[in-house]
């Protein structure tokens, strides 16, 4: 067994998905994958791929003595040359020439007739084609959502999560951008410029709120607050700190407030399927068995009081056992739902799913598990 396969049969042993332990081990989901496959060839030195297995071993309650052992014994490709080999006369230069020059100057030749051939079906079918299809277009605009809508900037971006309440901090790139979900609706925030202030010596930043497209200027430790029409709320950005390169953003989305109009939307139509989250609020109106798990993992399991809330996010899924499924009243983004009939077990399986035509367009379809 390899280092690699060691480490991924104990993730899913613990039923713990690929972007759950990116999110708490703050390795990214490729370089877990990388590991996972043990494709080391992504990390820059064998000394960062040491301290990534040695955290990914930790993590998952893994000897890192042994992961490391299972690399190094990956890592001896070195051989000794046969005999024989080393006995078999050099082969020269010229024999090669003679062998293949003549074949080799027949491969031009043929490109180019490929080449010609192409060029004159596709000339031939430009001028046939004097009308275009209209239901063609409309596919088009529905595909590339991502690159002709005005709610996505011209920039790489960071997908985070933010939590209603709790006020989170996050360093951008200069000419990059976050984003994230308020409400199901997605938001980027570009840090377009930094600029040094000759009065304090200090630096301001320049940021762009999609998708309205909205500039602010922000100074530090002064709190701004950002609202746009397309966005369900208003949230504080307070500048906490900033080099000539990177600027530290504290993001509050203050306390949730519901809202009738955006939470009754089932269909979300955003470009990173990570900001779209799934979201359950629910309360027991009698005393009943609960268990469920929340993108793979479990969370709670056992009988719970009457009155009990509920209130689960998940990036994938959502899968909800319930012992009588008339003891719960809840909702599933914002949306009112029925599990299953008084006195019955109700076992469900709550996905997000992307439209098959529409791909930035994505919904929650509830199924038995």
């Amino acid at each position: 067994m390899t280092a690699g396969e060691l480490l991924k049969k104990a993730r899913e042993e613990k039923r713990i998905t690929l972007r759950q332990a990116a999110d708490d081990t703050k390795i990214t989901s490729r370089h877990l994958q990388a590991i996972e496959d043990d494709n080391y060839m992504v990390f820059p030195g064998e000394t960062y791929a040491l301290g990534f297995l040695t955290s990914y071993a930790v993590y998952l309650d893994v000897d890192p003595d042994e992961v490391k052992r299972l690399y190094k014994g990956s890592q001896l490709t070195e051989t000794e040359t046969p005999l024989q080999e080393l006995m078999q006369p050099t082969v020269q230069m010229s024999d090669y020439v003679e062998r293949f020059a003549k074949p080799l100057l027949l491969i031009p030749l043929v490109i180019l007739f490929v080449v010609g051939i192409i060029y004159l079906i596709v000339h031939f079918a430009s001028q046939e084609k004097t009308v275009d299809n209209p239901t063609d277009n409309i596919s088009n605009s529905s595909v590339n959502f991502t690159k002709t809508s005005n709610a996505v900037p011209d920039v790489e971006a960071d997908q985070v999560k933010l939590s209603a309440g709790r006020p989170s901090p996050h360093i951008i790139k200069k000419g990059r951008a976050i984003s994230f979900s308020i409400q199901n609706t997605e938001v980027f925030l570009v840090l377009r410029d930094i600029i040094a202030d000759e009065k304090s010596g200090g630096y301001n930043a320049a940021v762009e709120l999609f998708p309205g497209k909205k500039r602010y200027s922000l100074k530090e430790e002064i709190p701004v607050a950002m609202e746009d029409a397309a966005i369900p709320r208003k949230f504080n950005v307070t500048l906490s700190g900033v080099t000539a390169t990177n600027a530290k953003l504290i993001i509050d989305l203050g306390e949730e407030i519901p809202s009738a109009e955006t939470e009754a939307a089932t269909e979300v139509r955003v470009s990173n399927p990570d900001n779209f989250l799934i979201r359950l609020d629910g309360v027991l109106t009698a005393d009943t068995y609960i268990e469920y798990f929340v993108d793979g993992k479990p969370g709670k399991r056992g009988l719970l009081k009457k009155g009990t809330q509920l209130l689960l996010e998940a990036n994938d899924s959502i899968q909800i056992r319930i012992g009588d499924a008339g003891d719960v009243k809840l909702t599933i983004n914002g949306k009112a739902e029925v599990l299953g009939q008084k006195g019955r077990v109700a076992n469900k399986i709550i996905r997000k799913v992307r439209d098959p035509v529409e791909q930035s367009k994505f919904k929650v379809v509830i199924k038995d598990a």
